[in-house]
C-alpha cells in the first residue's frame, strides 16, 4: 500500500471520530441557559428633610388709579342754563351749587302753589265760620282744596330744588359740559366729579391668587408719576369673578392729599405677606396625585413609602399642609413620580426643604 495514502485514511477516521465525541459531549450537557442581568439597585431619587417655614404670598399686579367716588352729575328736569358757578379743575365741598337749570320758572311755580294754598285756607276758614249755616259737603270740599294745595306746593319745591345741580360729595370737577344759555336734555350729563383722596386702585387677580388675599392687607403701589412707592391698603374683594377673564377685582385705597395719582393711571401693586408660620409648607410639585387622593413619598431606611396628606391652604405654588408630613421626615422631591410604595431607592443626593417654596442642597 502506498504509504501517503495510508496516512490520509487515518487522518480521516481520526477527524470522524472526535466529531462524534464533541456530538455525544454537548448532548450531555444539556441546552445553554441565557445569562440574566443584574437586577437594578433602586429608583436614583433626590431627599429633602423637612423643617418648618412660612408660606409667603408675593404678588405683582397691573392696575388702574381709579377716584373713590365718581358721579356724573345731570339736571333730572333739563332746560334753560341760566348759570354756572364751578369750572374743570375745581376742588368743591359736599353741597357746593354747580348749575342753575330752568331756576327762575320753577320758582314761579312754587309762588303760584303757595298763592293757592293760602286762597285755599282762606276758603276753608270762611266755610268754618258759617257754623251749622255750612253744609257738611262744603266743609269736605276746602278741607280737599287745601291738601291739594298743599301737595302742588310740595311738588312744585321738589321740582325747583331739582333745577340746583350740587355736589353730592367733596372732590374735584373732572369735566364740565354744559354752558349758560344752552338748553340741556332731561338726564344729559353737565358735570363729572371725583374724589381723589383717598385714590383706589383696581385689581384684577386669578383665581388662583384671590384665595390667599384677605381685607387689611398692605399694599405698595408704584405709578409712573412718582419714584417713592405708596403703601396702601387692600380694603375690598369683590365675591364674584368675571365671567368673561374668570378673574375677581380687587380695590386698593391708597392716600392722595397731593393728588398724585389720578383718574386713568396705569400703577403696579405688590403684595409680599406671611401667610403661614412654623408650619409643613411644600411645593404643589413634591405632591403625587393618585387614585386615593393627594400625598408624597418619604425615605424610609432606603425604602419608597407612601403618606397621604391633608392641604390646610394653597398659596400659589406651595401647599401648606395640615397632617401627613412632619419636621424631619425625608421627602422624595426628584423621582418621587416614577415610585411606589416598596421601592428601592438609590440617594442622588440629600437636601433641606423648604426656603421661599423651594428645596435647598
Amino acid at each position: 500500500m502506498n504509504r501517503p495514502l495510508l496516512t490520509s485514511s487515518l487522518l480521516a477516521l481520526s477527524l470522524a471520530l472526535s466529531a462524534c465525541g464533541g456530538a455525544e459531549a454537548g448532548a450531555d450537557r444539556g441546552p445553554v441557559q441565557p445569562i440574566e442581568p443584574p437586577a437594578a439597585p433602586g429608583t436614583r431619587v433626590e431627599v429633602a428633610v423637612v423643617e418648618p417655614s412660612q408660606a409667603r404670598l408675593v404678588l405683582q399686579l397691573p392696575g388702574e388709579v381709579q377716584g373713590a367716588r365718581e358721579a356724573m352729575l345731570a339736571p333730572s328736569l333739563g332746560g334753560f342754563v341760566e348759570a354756572v358757578h364751578v369750572r374743570e379743575g375745581q376742588t368743591v365741598s359736599k353741597g357746593t351749587l354747580l348749575a342753575e337749570v330752568d331756576t327762575s320758572l320753577r320758582a314761579v311755580a312754587v309762588e303760584t302753589a303757595q298763592a293757592q294754598l293760602a286762597q285755599a285756607k282762606d276758603d276753608l276758614a270762611r266755610v268754618q265760620k258759617l257754623g251749622d249755616l255750612g253744609t257738611e259737603a262744603q266743609l269736605t270740599q276746602a278741607n280737599t282744596q287745601v291738601t291739594l294745595a298743599e301737595a302742588n306746593l310740595r311738588q312744585a319745591r321738589i321740582q325747583l330744588d331739582r333745577t340746583r345741580v350740587r355736589a353730592p360729595f367733596s372732590g374735584v370737577i373732572a369735566a364740565a359740559d354744559v354752558e349758560v344759555g344752552e338748553v340741556a336734555g332731561p338726564g344729559s350729563t353737565a358735570f363729572r366729579l371725583v374724589q381723589l383722596n383717598p385714590a383706589i386702585v383696581s385689581l384684577s387677580v386669578s383665581d388662583r391668587d384671590v384665595v390667599a388675599l384677605e381685607e387689611g392687607m398692605t399694599v405698595q403701589v408704584k405709578a409712573d408719576a412718582r419714584l417713592t412707592p405708596l403703601q396702601g391698603t387692600l380694603k375690598r374683594i369683590l365675591p364674584a369673578g368675571n365671567l368673561k377673564t374668570r378673574t375677581f377685582e380687587v380695590e386698593v385705597e391708597v392716600p392722595n392729599a397731593d393728588h398724585s395719582l389720578l383718574p386713568g393711571m396705569i400703577a403696579s401693586a405688590s403684595v409680599s405677606e406671611v401667610v403661614a408660620t412654623d408650619s409643613v409648607v411644600l411645593p404643589q410639585d413634591f405632591l403625587v396625585t393618585r387614585l386615593d387622593g393627594l400625598g408624597v413619598y418619604v425615605d424610609d431606611e432606603g425604602v419608597a413609602a407612601w403618606r397621604p396628606v391633608t392641604v390646610g391652604s394653597i398659596v400659589r405654588d406651595q401647599a401648606v399642609l395640615s397632617s401627613g408630613v412632619s419636621p424631619g421626615d425625608r421627602v422624595v422631591v426628584v423621582g418621587h413620580r416614577d415610585l411606589a410604595a416598596g421601592d428601592p431607592l438609590v440617594l442622588a443626593r440629600e437636601g433641606r426643604c423648604c426656603t421661599d417654596g423651594r428645596a435647598t442642597f
